[in-house]
């Protein structure tokens, strides 16, 4: 053992980012607010005890807590206003801080006074929420004030365990609520600087540049973008690692070659190196101009740690790199760890840089490098796939079975056409030119016709039920230990691949525990309001639809490893009476008070029922079935798992006031 832990010393560092978003994971993932009142004064000692104790275990755990302790203490300073209750036609005022464009609606950032929502709160205290318009006839400015009528919504907590929560995602993105107008007025304000990045989307009218240079994920149409995520090319729609080294590339090129012209320069120093600055500082402005998401700010930290790797001389693709980003960025902002586009950007640069650390350059013929590049596509493929593999399951819920082809096949088309088209040609759209993003148009809907007709190919996605955190971490380490662990030079098997191993021990438990875990039978949310009910076919539900539980319906699919509908099948109730039986456990949903006064007595002597679920407080003293409270699932065996929603990100409902029925 000691061998082992000497063996592994220059790879420690590289564990540290791991270790703090292990710990910021657990805080962000529990049902209740951890009871403690001195998270900074804890976090001080930690960072004392990382740097006076040797001790590996003891600084591993130290720096699990630092994540856990730093997270809760970020939580606490954001401190983001939260409304009470959903609103109908409420009269709201407000000025636009940003705008973002889908397919169907310009979405408005709205800043207001938060009294307009809640009289009680000082005019002083304001709030930021999000809108929706229709067919917004002319497209605001950034300052302009808004007024009218809205539909006011306040963010919907997670509606199953380790499933997405909008209200907390919605906390850190600085949100109180989320919309839709039904009437209103805009007042340009009177100052006349513009947004730049809004006078290039009036410019360009274009959703290839609102997508790929200002960072709209969502200015594709929904069918478009289904097509594009079913083969696996989500990614593409999304600014990170892919676009930033195609734009960092064709600039360092252009400049090069600029400065190489520049014999006063190249005489001095070589030309690479101001052509790097200058590569730079155009990639900070696309930066800027695209939104800053999570992916491209880890995008934009490779690219100037490699910068400056290159100009002092020191290796340029590294892990140490990787794993600087990954510790800067959760610096930044814990809850990223939390985000898909943070998930997916560095399992996959992880996986990358590990793959090709070792790999040097050799020198070859025309055919043998192009050769070479289609061994570097397909790895880059079939590598960036496995490692992100569990974190699509686990967000998307299905597997693109044919994600290698359709890369293989489009994404050349994107890099080598769409992407320097739509670049330039967003560049002359601005004095007023168009040509080039119509042809990039047509290119690209060449490429959407390719993947249609790869998407509607058999088994094109596999439907994966929920994963549970347990086996994502899991999984995370056997990947870990893959990549990071040092293997020993030694005759013996074992040692020479001690990291597949481990890596591959850690991995078949994921998968095992994967297999083993049953889905749950019954659902219900924390007020009870919305239930649903797994028959042999389909889940079902006490109701077809529901505006303050939008989500639910296909949260709940996904568990079911069921796709989306357009519909939402309902139970068979009786007057407002659920009675649903399993092989090992019978419940009762009743959702009516009249309901259940007329017929509490009788279920509850009723031997046969073992679960009592009811939107109302029940006294229930000598009841045989138990009354389940918060939200629920309820597996097979008759295992209830209860969650709550107790976070400084969520509303704590109001308990329900009408009066207990009599036994």
């Amino acid at each position: 053992m000691k061998e082992f832990l000497n063996n592994q010393y220059k790879n420690l560092f590289l564990w540290s980012p791991f270790l703090m978003a292990l710990g910021g994971g657990l805080y962000f993932s529990l049902d209740n607010e951890p009871n403690f009142h001195v998270p900074v004064l804890i976090t001080i000692l930690l960072c004392a005890i990382i740097f006076k104790n040797k001790n590996i275990a003891i600084r591993a755990i130290a720096l699990f807590l630092f994540g856990f302790f730093y997270s809760m203490s970020f939580t606490q300073i954001i401190n983001t206003p939260q409304i009470q209750n959903s609103f109908g036609d409420m009269n709201i005022s407000g000025t636009i801080t940003k705008l973002d464009f889908t397919s169907d609606a310009t979405r408005l950032f709205l800043q207001i006074p938060m009294n307009q929502i809640n009289p009680k709160y000082h005019e002083n205290t304001n709030i930021n929420i999000r809108v929706s318009i229709k067919d917004m006839p002319i497209t605001p400015n950034v300052g302009d004030t808004i007024s009218g009528t809205a539909m006011i919504f306040r963010p919907s907590p997670k509606y199953a365990p380790e499933s997405f929560d909008f209200a907390r995602w919605a906390y850190f993105s600085n949100l109180s609520g989320t919309g839709f107008f039904k009437d209103y007025e805009i007042t340009p304000s009177k100052n006349d600087a513009d947004d730049f990045r809004m006078f290039i989307h009036n410019k360009s009218k274009s959703d290839l540049t609102d997508a790929l240079v200002l960072g709209y994920k969502k200015s594709i149409p929904e069918s478009e973008r289904k097509i594009w995520q079913s083969i696996g090319m989500g990614h593409v729609w999304s600014i990170s690692g892919f676009h930033m080294a195609l734009v960092g590339g064709w600039l360092f090129a252009l400049f090069y070659f600029l400065f190489r012209l520049i014999i006063p320069i190249t005489k001095r120093i070589p030309a690479k190196y101001p052509a790097m600055i200058c590569a730079w500082g155009w990639l900070l402005f696309y930066l800027c101009i695209s939104g800053v998401n999570v992916a491209t700010i880890r995008a934009f930290l490779m690219t100037t740690l490699i910068f400056i790797a290159a100009i002092l001389g020191r290796g340029v693709l590294s892990l140490r790199n990787a794993a600087l980003a990954f510790i800067v960025i959760f610096l930044i902002n814990p809850f990223y760890v939390m985000t898909a586009g943070f998930q997916l950007s560095f399992a996959a640069i992880f996986g990358l840089l590990w793959f090709f650390k070792d790999k040097n350059y050799i020198k070859r013929n025309f055919w043998n490098r192009a050769a070479h590049l289609l061994y570097l596509t397909i790895m880059t493929t079939i590598i960036a796939t496995l490692f992100t593999l569990p974190f699509i399951i686990a967000h998307f819920g299905f597997i693109p079975l044919y994600s290698l082809f359709s890369n293989l096949i489009i994404l050349p088309i994107f890099s080598f056409a769409i992407m320097p088209i739509v670049i330039v040609g967003t560049v002359f759209a601005l004095f007023g030119n168009h040509a080039l993003l119509n042809i990039a148009d047509n290119i690209y809907h060449f490429a959407l016709n390719i993947g249609t007709h790869i998407s509607n190919m058999p088994y094109a996605n596999i439907a994966m039920p929920h994963i549970s955190n347990t086996v994502l971490i899991l999984s995370i380490v056997g990947m870990l230990c893959i990549i990071l662990i040092v293997r020993f030079d030694s005759k013996n098997l074992f040692l020479r691949n001690i990291n597949y191993c481990f890596g591959g021990a850690f991995i078949f438990l994921a998968i095992a525990v994967f297999v083993s875990t049953p889905r749950p039978l019954f659902y219900a949310t924390e007020d009870h309001i919305l239930a649903g009910f797994v028959t042999p076919n389909e889940i079902q539900f006490n109701k077809s639809k529901s505006s303050q539980h939008y989500f639910a319906f296909d949260i709940w699919r996904k568990f079911n490893n069921e796709i989306e509908k357009d519909k939402n099948p309902k139970y068979k109730c009786n007057h407002g009476l659920c009675i649903y039986k399993t092989k090992n456990w019978n419940l009762v949903y009743m959702k009516d008070f009249e309901t259940i006064m007329s017929n509490i007595n009788k279920i509850c002597d009723d031997k046969n029922i073992n679960y009592i679920i009811t939107p109302f407080e029940i006294d229930t003293d000598n009841c045989y079935a138990s009354v389940l409270e918060n939200g629920i699932l309820i597996y097979p065996s008759g295992r209830v798992r209860n969650f709550s929603n107790r976070r400084p990100w969520h509303i704590v409902p109001k308990q329900n006031t009408d009066p207990k029925p009599a036994q």
